[in-house]
């Protein structure tokens, strides 16, 4: 139920503009209600005549002057959820709002047109003495109509029946029964001894009903007698009579103690028995020792006055230990290292010194000595010679001397017999150009040259822990740090190539990684019949495929992604698995180059500036470059916050992070076609000049943060685009493009590659300076290897020219390629 205060007249509807039917601020009710006596509450309920839940309600109470003219003008809006029928129901309570309800109304009053309807309520009841009380007959409470001073009365039930009852009581004309009375007040109505105007007793009780235990009756002192001497201790404690075990006197020193009191004679038993706060006080004393040990022999420094000799104590003071009962004064001294008769020291007469011979060799340190009656346990009788080194066994006079620097035999110092000659200790040797000194041998008994041992290096450009087969050696001393880019081992037959190296494992990677000397790759059948091959099936076949990307975190580069014309998306999970189709789940343009990030999530970019975000289950984020033109390339890399570039063929470089959309970050002239970097400090960025003739040719920008790319200088021909772009470290990087132009960056400075044949190169990538792989527009995909042998492998040749549009790998064991008419070539891949 809601209680709202209705609104007290006078009432201004809001009616300039009539509506039919009115809302609920054009349509109201004045209720005025009278009543004929002194009600003590009027209550009104309005609420909606089909909606009874609907409802508010207010209540004047008998402290509201509005009441005293016995007449109240109320205002009454319907609320704007409710019907147009109100229902008003008005009462009238005695006394108060909780008092009896005498009399009532309701009324059923239409809003249906706009303003004011009036309606009059009468609450009469009949009031002959009024008191404000309804005769009992008519619903109210009052027993005498005709006497104001008689209304309802309150009657008590009297448990005990002293004529007094207690807080169980009924109201009524007449009481219930003989056991009410009309008084009340009676504190205890199970007890005659208490009722209002009782006379207090010393009982423990509130006789009277007046809020106190035995008041206003006399107060004693007394205290607690706990020994029962006749004499208290404590606190005081008061009452109007004394209980058991309690007297008036409170000052007794020890109440636990009936031998202890004011007033009795002091005697010789350890206590204040007069509680003149001394015990034993005024007897006479003596001197007493402690005799601990029962000698009959006490301790000087131990001693009481005592009226008598205490249990444990005796008159002698000379025991020199009162811890032992056969030491004392009366005792026979014999050698035990004791003083036993406590005179002339100890053990008199039986004095012998022994040496510490800790470490067992049966010679003692001349510095360490002890007297003693026994021989003590690691200890010995002098001997002629003293041990040098108590704490090692083979060291003492008489031993052999080894080449230890110890003094074994403790005779003309260390080492003497290995201190002469052309072996002494100490004299220079060695092998050039690794030189030391002799000094002792492992078994001691002879010198040894302490010169490192000289080891041979050679140079390992691929940092593949073998060095190169022909190479020259370099000697280093044992301990020297091993120089940089070298080994031990000289087996390497190809040093510019990682992957090959001396008695390594051949793998299916189309490389001698085992160094054959006859120069078979991938032979014992490793490859398992598997080389390069097309995949087909549903979700490649019939598609325009731009784009290949792999995951670089992951060893074997799963999950692959592929990319292309009219949202052509699909990937593959892991090896040996289908590809499956993701097809225009990030819309339908041509998709131009994609990157996959650590989690396995591709980025795309394409055609209308369009990029998103796949991440295995979904379209993940969808974007417009501020451009619109065709985005051509896209690199990203990892961290705190992950960062990815993107480039379009207008000339813009964008930066991309997290869910935003990507933001422009420079506007060249030129057409960009890809961008790469090895991390996010530095990104190249490869494309066409704009114009034509000598100002056509191949574009190379960088960009290392800040507002503007730099543009780099770069060898090629007229009216030709770079392709792709592969950074493979700070100061190295590869480019592509028309009229085969390959390009390599070494420090700052790009120079021309003598191509392998005469081709349109569409792609490239590096993971690592021995394994640089191209594509063509002729389909063939070769591998370039650098210094020292610079030179091109063919790994791929199509039956016939069919382009490939891009590749990717993250080692030579599996590699992958596509292009247009669904083309889809994996190495190593089962026919």
């Amino acid at each position: 139920m809601r209680r709202l205060i209705i609104p007290l007249w006078p009432l201004l509807l809001l009616a300039a503009c009539k509506e039919d039917p009115p809302n609920a601020q054009q349509a109201a009710v004045k209720l005025i209600v009278s009543f004929n006596f002194k009600a003590g509450c009027i209550a009104v309920q309005a609420r909606d005549k089909d909606v009874p839940e609907r409802e508010f309600s207010m209540q004047l109470d008998s402290t509201d002057p509005k009441l005293a003219d016995r007449e109240l003008v109320i205002s009454i809006f319907r609320q704007d959820d409710w019907g147009r029928n109100l229902e008003i129901i008005t009462a009238a309570h005695e006394e108060s709002c909780d008092g009896a309800k005498v009399v009532s109304d309701t009324k059923t009053v239409p809003l249906d047109t706009a303003g004011v309807r009036e309606v009059k309520v009468a609450l009469n009841a009949t009031d002959g003495d009024g008191d404000g009380y309804v005769p009992t007959a008519m619903g109210g409470t009052d027993c005498d109509d005709d006497n104001a001073n008689v209304a309802m009365r309150t009657f008590y039930r009297d448990g005990d029946g002293d004529g007094y009852g207690g807080a169980d009581m009924v109201r009524g004309c007449t009481a219930p029964s003989s056991q009410y009375v009309a008084r009340g007040g009676d504190c205890n109505d199970t007890s005659t001894e208490q009722a209002p105007g009782r006379s207090e007793v010393c009982d423990g009780l509130d006789n009277d009903c007046a809020g106190g235990v035995d008041d206003r009756l006399p107060q004693l002192s007394f205290y607690k007698d706990g020994d029962g001497d006749g004499v208290g201790a404590g606190p005081v404690m008061t009452g109007c009579a004394i209980p058991a075990n309690h007297v008036a006197s409170g000052n007794d020193c020890d109440d636990t103690d009936i031998q202890i009191k004011p007033g009795l004679t002091e005697t010789c038993d350890d206590k204040d028995n007069d509680c003149a706060g001394g015990v034993d006080n005024g007897l006479p004393v003596a001197t007493y020792f402690r005799d601990a040990d029962g000698d009959t022999f006490g301790k000087d420094s131990d001693s009481l006055q005592k009226c008598r000799m205490p249990t444990g104590y005796v008159t002698n003071n000379t025991d020199c230990d009162d811890t032992a009962f056969a030491v004392n004064p009366n005792a026979t001294e014999v050698c035990n290292d004791v003083d036993d008769n406590c005179r002339s020291g100890t053990d008199e007469g039986f004095n012998k010194s022994w040496y510490r011979d800790v470490d067992g060799d049966g010679f003692g340190r001349q510095d360490v000595q002890v007297t003693s009656c026994t021989q003590p346990a690691g200890h010995v009788a002098p001997t002629a010679n003293f041990d040098c080194d108590d704490g090692n066994i083979a060291v003492k006079p008489g031993a052999p001397e080894l080449c230890n620097e110890v003094d074994d035999n403790c005779v003309d110092g260390v080492d003497e017999a290995f201190t002469t000659g052309m072996t002494r200790k100490g004299a220079a040797c060695g092998v050039s150009p690794c030189t030391g000194i002799y000094v002792c041998n492992a078994a001691k008994d002879n010198t040894t040259c302490n010169a490192p041992t000289p080891i041979n290096y050679y140079p390992d450009s691929d940092g593949d822990g073998d060095g190169a087969s022909a190479a020259a050696a370099s000697v280093f001393c044992s301990d020297q740090p091993a120089p940089p880019n070298a080994s031990t081992s000289k087996t390497d037959c190809d040093d510019a190539d990682k992957y090959n190296r001396g008695n390594s494992t051949e793998v299916c990677d189309q490389r001698n990684n085992n160094c054959d000397p006859g120069g078979l790759v991938d032979e014992g059948n490793v490859c398992m019949g598997a080389g390069w091959n097309a995949l087909t099936g549903t979700t490649i076949d019939g598609r325009n495929w731009n784009t290949v990307a792999i995951n670089k975190d992951s060893a074997t580069g799963y999950p692959v992604w592929i990319a292309g014309a009219n949202g052509a998306l699909a990937r593959r999970a892991s090896a040996g698995d289908p590809f499956t189709s993701f097809d225009a789940t990030c819309g339908t343009p041509n998709w131009n180059s994609a990157w996959v990030s650590s989690d396995g999530s591709v980025f795309l970019v394409g055609s209308g500036g369009q990029v998103a975000q796949h991440n295995g289950t979904n379209c993940a984020q969808m974007h417009t470059l501020t451009s619109g033109s065709n985005a051509t390339g896209i690199i990203g890399f990892e961290g705190a916050t992950p960062l990815r570039y993107v480039v379009d063929e207008t000339g813009h470089l964008y930066s991309w992070t997290s869910n935003t959309a990507p933001v422009e970050v420079d506007d060249n002239a030129g057409f960009y076609r890809d961008v790469h970097g090895f991390d996010s400090s530095q990104v190249f960025i490869a494309g066409q000049n704009p114009g034509s003739g000598s100002s056509s040719g191949p574009l190379m920008e960088t960009f290392t943060g800040g507002a503007d790319t730099s543009t780099m200088t770069v060898p090629g021909s007229n009216n030709s685009s770079f392709r792709s772009v592969w950074m493979v470290s700070p100061g190295l990087a590869y480019a592509v493009g028309d009229n085969s132009n390959i390009v390599r960056l070494q420090g700052t400075t790009w120079s021309a590659l003598t191509p392998p044949a005469s081709a349109n190169y569409t792609s490239v990538c590096a993971p690592d300076r021995s394994s640089v792989y191209v594509t063509d527009a002729a389909g063939a995909i070769r591998r370039y290897r650098e210094a020292p042998t610079n030179t091109w492998t063919p790994l791929y040749t199509p039956g016939s020219a069919l382009p490939l549009k891009d590749i990717a790998l993250v080692s030579p064991t599996s590699i992958w390629a596509v292009g247009p008419n669904g083309r889809v070539l994996h190495f190593p891949e089962l026919p």
